[in-house]
């Protein structure tokens, strides 16, 4: 058999191996298929939908209803009812129009409470509940990242003496969550554990930024995480009303409320609202909405059988473009990279300013070269050789400042003579050898 026969053998083996294990994993499948992202949508059973919670909501003000608004909110927020009402919006983040954020804030000015469990704070929210205006344009800075257990590993924002972030984040898999009221805290707090297919895995746990906090006018702090430092659940008075802010909603999902100890969690953060009727809004769009993403390919994994022909089908045709490319592929041809020439031009016009023993043209020749070296390895520009350059240089070559500083007070000191001796070259060179061998 020649080498091509035995390739095929081989790799027809391998391709019926693979069907092989399909069909074998096919056992361990179950018909129940978890999605595990976050859908937010109180019909959904699956972990991180919230149809326990349309349960718990349902019964939690006797004599009141839940009403899920899918379709226009406005309306719903302009029936002006003599009865105390809540708004309530559980989600990544709530996209809000300035026509429908206006209705909401009359509905809480004229009495009723809006309750937003969110992950991202919308500008409009932020500039005129929590900070009552201070700001006078928007400017989309909202998120704010720390490491775990919020160390102080930031970059601040441009605009950030105006515009102060707003939430900062843990990365962890597991946090504790508890109350400021010592009525409802529990020792060790309210214990909750990211999954990702049963599996533990890191979470971004949010938490208001303190120093955010300090510019807000008026607010309560009810709830924390990790900390009695760390706030992520505040009251804050407007009008007649109140909002009511969690930025944890993965805390309302399934998950977490089919167990009794999350349930109290829950029912805790409710307890301060007024009994009333709930408009629960799913109507205003959020950044994410996987359960309206349908298609073909979702109905043909969703079916087991389907599913698995697919699977078949990817394999069968993997295996026929390794054959069939082995036989009409042509030979592709290896372009070379270009070069950058203009590092050889510099040295040969060095080496031949070098034969003439012109070492005034020589020393700026190595300027030349020492420039183009910084800014190739380091990417800095060069072109003003100031405080602030030869502190970026510092910073990434980790060469002292001052003999940094010292090469060019050096080069700047005798490039203004009308001749240059030996002994000038034979420093500044020395100095510039010592920096390649010290650098980064």
């Amino acid at each position: 058999m020649n080498r091509t026969t035995i390739i095929g053998i081989v790799l027809g083996a391998i391709g019926l191996g693979l069907l092989v294990l399909l069909f074998a994993m096919r056992g361990r499948d179950t018909d129940k298929k978890y999605y595990w992202g976050e859908d937010y949508n109180p019909v959904s059973d699956q972990p991180y939908g919230t149809s326990v919670m349309t349960e718990l909501l349902d019964d939690y003000f006797p004599n009141h209803d839940l009403t899920i608004v899918s379709t226009d909110i406005n309306a719903a927020l302009q029936d002006t009812k003599p009865e105390h009402r809540t708004y309530l919006y559980i989600g990544d983040y709530p996209y809000y129009t300035d026509s429908t954020f206006a209705l909401i804030k009359d509905f809480v000015s004229r009495g009723n409470d809006a309750f937003l469990a969110l992950n991202s704070i919308p500008e409009n929210l932020s500039n005129d509940i929590l900070l009552k205006g201070q700001l006078s344009t928007y400017s989309y800075d909202t998120i704010y990242y720390t490491d775990s257990y919020g160390d102080s590993t930031y970059t601040l924002q441009e605009n950030y003496a105006d515009d102060p972030s707003v939430l900062s984040e843990f990365q962890y898999s597991k946090v504790a969550m508890n109350f400021f009221n010592n009525d409802f805290r529990v020792g060790d707090g309210f214990q909750f554990t990211f999954l990702i297919e049963s599996k533990p895995a890191n979470y971004s746990w949010n938490y208001f930024y303190p120093e955010y906090l300090k510019r807000m006018p008026a607010y309560t702090k009810i709830g924390s995480i990790y900390s009695r430092n760390f706030t992520n659940y505040i009251q804050v008075p407007y009008g007649d009303g109140f909002f009511y802010i969690h930025v944890n909603p993965i805390v309302f999902t399934n998950l977490f409320q089919i167990e009794e100890n999350k349930l109290d969690y829950t029912s805790k953060l409710f307890s301060y609202l007024k009994p009333g009727d709930i408009l629960w809004d799913i109507a205003t769009p959020p950044q994410y909405k996987p359960e309206e993403q349908e298609g073909p390919l979702k109905y043909i994994l969703s079916q087991r059988s389907l599913r698995w022909a697919w699977y078949v089908l990817l394999v069968g045709l993997g295996i026929f473009l390794i054959f069939k490319s082995k036989r009409v592929q042509q030979p592709i041809t290896v372009l070379e990279p270009n070069e950058n020439k203009s590092l050889d031009f510099i040295q040969t016009i060095g080496r031949m300013y070098f034969l003439k023993r012109n070492n005034h043209q020589l020393v700026q020749q190595k300027m030349k070269l020492f420039l183009n070296f910084i800014n190739e390895r380091y990417r800095i520009p060069t072109q003003n050789v100031d405080d602030e350059f030869i502190e970026k240089v510092h910073l990434k070559s980790e060469v002292t400042a001052d003999a940094i500083q010292t090469i060019f007070k050096y080069y700047n000191e005798i490039i203004t003579h009308h001749t240059v001796s030996d002994k000038d070259l034979l420093k500044l060179h020395q100095l510039m050898d010592e920096f390649y061998k010290q650098c980064k």
